[in-house]
């Protein structure tokens, strides 16, 4: 995930833009730079390597600029390097341009521009949208620069900065995240709030197809498609900052981690939403559990939890739904969707098409005020706090339990759970925080850890409900260890993964106590006949 940064106002811009991209390392990169203006000309300082890396060989106390903007990115065209690094210029060197996302015809833009006579540095998609600001510039940057962007195929969160205009930091959005920080004589620009959340709370969300321009005492907001001014209500960012920071532990992760049982708790406090979404869905025919990655998990064990009850449901995977599933969504559907961040680009173009053919369109999500919440008939709000981890924890267990409630409420609207079966299960959702703490104080975690940090083959499997639990622990130790790792049920082990068991392999199986447990124990004595060792997780014992 790359970052975007920006700042113009009093202070010294590359030491404020240095530590705003610090505090987006988080979501991962390969190299990392930024641009500011100074004594009339652009400055571009970047390197492949971490942010320090390029804090430390720019002399940030000698530089005389107040208007900036950064960038870390992590390779989609061309290799991690210098010279792939953003920000990028143009043959002149008078317009700069940071960007999030993907342009999916800038190969062909390229062509053309070379034709013009562009000469390009970079192997990226990014330093087209330099040039062809270039092309287009006549003067008036609010007037090119919407026609710049009709060009565009694909997503971006742009930041420009032009040696022309040293007070003014220019962007635009589609399909991918950046919003606008409001100080006191000072104004920020970010692809996430947690750049800026030290600095201030008050905030806007840069829609899809708008663009404009910051100054220090300045914001103002346009429409790509009409080029009418487009108003904005600032919103507060209700995150204390001290929630971004690692507070003692020794990273995001394991402190997010350790803030599971309050996210478990905080998922419920939503109630009144969790029942107006229940009761909707209750009234449907269908339903489809719509998400990316941890969150695609959770739709999937929010199948496997309605169809417990009787109830016919699918969980897609955002990116294949809108493509294919869409065209089976009309008004008797309920699209639920799931996000951490409320801005992924597949989940967002799902439920747009979802909500076009008539389906009822939930949402549940952790931040608020976030783009899918604003496409959505109703949103349950997880409250786990920024997440700051790339791989996702308390919020996929905020996301699981909101799920969870979400379907056992929907089952008692239409009589497909007992009153005192439900009174049973809700008072078990409502002491999920307290078992996750039981487990996390066990004492036997870390020594697991170590025995087996040198392995690099690891199978997680699961039955029914834990079938997702077994997807998500090979997707979690994939994203934080790079090692092979996969997710499978347990009943398809005989249809090929256990021709790969041996000695060097590790099987993390996961198991409750009920009707599927003899068939995860045959499971189980298959792997270790074949050598592998099986680390047993759950009620009762497999092994």
């Amino acid at each position: 995930m790359c970052g975007i940064a920006g700042y113009v106002g009093g202070k010294n811009a590359p030491k404020v833009l240095f530590d705003m991209l610090s505090k987006l390392e988080y979501r991962g990169y390969d190299s990392a730079g930024i641009a500011y203006i100074s004594m009339g000309k652009i400055e571009v300082p970047k390197e492949k390597g971490r942010v320090d890396e390029v804090k430390a060989k720019l002399n940030i106390q000698d530089v005389t600029s107040n208007i900036g903007v950064g960038h870390t990115r992590w390779a989609t065209h061309g290799a991690p390097s210098k010279v792939n690094s953003h920000p990028h210029q143009d043959c002149s060197g008078n317009f700069v341009v940071a960007h999030n996302g993907i342009i999916e015809n800038y190969e062909e833009l390229k062509l053309e521009l070379i034709r013009l006579g562009h000469k390009f540095k970079s192997e990226t998609d990014t330093e087209v949208i330099a040039h062809l600001i270039e092309e287009y510039f006549n003067g008036d940057f609010l007037g090119c620069f919407p026609k710049v962007l009709k060009r565009l195929r694909g997503s971006y969160a742009l930041v420009v900065l032009v040696k022309c205009f040293p007070d003014t930091i220019f962007f635009a959005r589609k399909d991918s995240p950046l919003l606008i920080g409001y100080g006191k004589g000072e104004n920020y620009i970010a692809s996430d709030a947690p750049a800026f959340l030290d600095l201030t709370k008050k905030a806007a969300y840069v829609e899809d197809d708008e663009y404009g321009f910051i100054r220090k005492d300045k914001v103002e907001y346009f429409s790509v498609l009409n080029g009418r001014k487009v108003m904005k209500k600032t919103f507060k960012i209700r995150w204390d900052v001290t929630q971004a920071q690692k507070r003692g532990y020794h990273h995001f992760m394991l402190k997010e981690i350790h803030e599971e049982p309050h996210a478990a708790a905080n998922a419920l406090k939503e109630m009144k939403s969790i029942l107006q979404v229940a009761l909707k869905m209750a009234k449907h025919k269908r339903v489809y559990f719509v998400g990316c990655g941890t969150a695609y998990h959770a739709g999937l064990y929010g199948k496997y939890i309605l169809e417990s009850f009787g109830l016919p449901a699918e969980s897609v995977h955002a990116s294949e739904f809108r493509y294919s599933t869409v065209e089976t969504v009309d008004d008797k559907c309920v699209v639920l969707s799931i996000s951490q961040s409320g801005e992924t680009a597949d989940t967002l173009a799902a439920i747009k098409q979802a909500k076009r053919q008539g389906a009822y369109v939930a949402s549940i999500v952790n931040v608020v005020g976030s783009s899918i919440t604003r496409f959505s008939d109703d949103v349950v709000y997880i409250h786990s706090g920024p997440e700051i981890a790339v791989a996702s924890t308390k919020a996929y267990v905020g996301q699981l339990v909101a799920v969870a409630m979400i379907c056992l409420e929907c089952a008692l609207k239409m009589r497909k759970v007992t009153g005192k079966k439900h009174v049973k299960l809700k008072k078990e959702l409502m002491g999920v925080g307290k078992a996750i703490k039981v487990v996390l104080d066990a004492n036997n975690i870390r020594g697991l850890a170590e025995e087996y940090a040198n392995t690099q083959t690891f199978f997680y499997v699961g039955r029914g409900e834990n079938y997702p639990t077994a997807l998500e622990g090979a997707l979690k130790l994939k994203e934080i260890s790079y090692v092979h790792a996969e997710g499978y049920a347990g009943g398809e082990l005989k249809h090929g993964p256990l021709a790969l068991m041996d000695e060097k392999v590790v099987v993390i199986a996961i198991h409750a106590s009920d009707n599927l447990k003899p068939k995860m124990e045959s499971n189980i004595q298959e792997i270790k006949a074949r050598g592998a060792k099986v680390i047993d997780v759950g009620e009762g014992g497999l092994i």
